[in-house]
């Protein structure tokens, strides 16, 4: 998820989340792009933004979707590596369990501000679960955001507001129904990575 420039990024996944959005109700626009992790808990390496990363993790295990993330010991023992190699404030990750790879990534930009990076974590541990971009109401996993911390479809409010609502409705359903669900939701044949 880039900041301003992320938009250039939406023409790749937009074709993929218009097709799966299109059949989806009001009540359940969330977007599934990726296979659920198997457990029920994902653990992940910050070797950038330690405080920012725990934060967003935490923001995920609040929700109580059926997964939680917690920390590793080391990189090695990670499922989830958070590094350095976004651009512009943004993120980049493997969408969803990666499940011919030994282990996932996300990819976070330097030199951010903590607490819009903690938003940008959050969105990215989306990507991580198998969330794709929603891109028809209001949800942390929408594919822009402002420098407020602002999702692009939904109403302006500063970052002190986001940091206390850091997800949304939508985006705890689409979770909720990978992990919570005893119904298993078919993804793509192999793992790809998402802003």
């Amino acid at each position: 998820m880039a900041v301003a420039a992320l938009r250039c990024l939406i023409a790749a996944g937009l074709a993929a989340a218009i097709i799966v959005c299109a059949g989806a109700s009001p009540a359940q626009a969330y977007v599934i792009d990726g296979v659920r992790w198997p457990g029920t808990t994902i653990t992940y390496y910050p070797t950038a933004y330690r405080t920012a990363v725990d934060r967003a993790a935490r923001n995920w295990d609040h929700a109580n979707v059926g997964v939680r993330f917690r920390r590793a010991s080391s990189a090695s023992a990670a499922d989830v590596i958070v590094k350095l190699g976004a651009q512009q404030c943004g993120g980049f990750s493997i969408v969803g369990w990666p499940r011919w790879w030994s282990q996932s990534w996300v990819k976070l930009s330097s030199g951010c501000d903590r607490d819009l990076v903690t938003l940008v974590a959050t969105h990215e541990f989306g990507h991580t679960l198998g969330l794709g971009h929603e891109i028809q109401r209001c949800a942390r996993m929408n594919p822009v955001v402002d420098y407020s911390g602002t999702p692009e479809f939904c109403e302006y409010h500063p970052i002190s507001y986001w940091l206390a609502h850091p997800l949304k409705g939508d985006d705890i359903r689409g979770a909720r129904t990978l992990y919570s669900s005893p119904v298993r939701v078919r993804a793509a044949s192999r793992p790809r990575a998402i802003g």
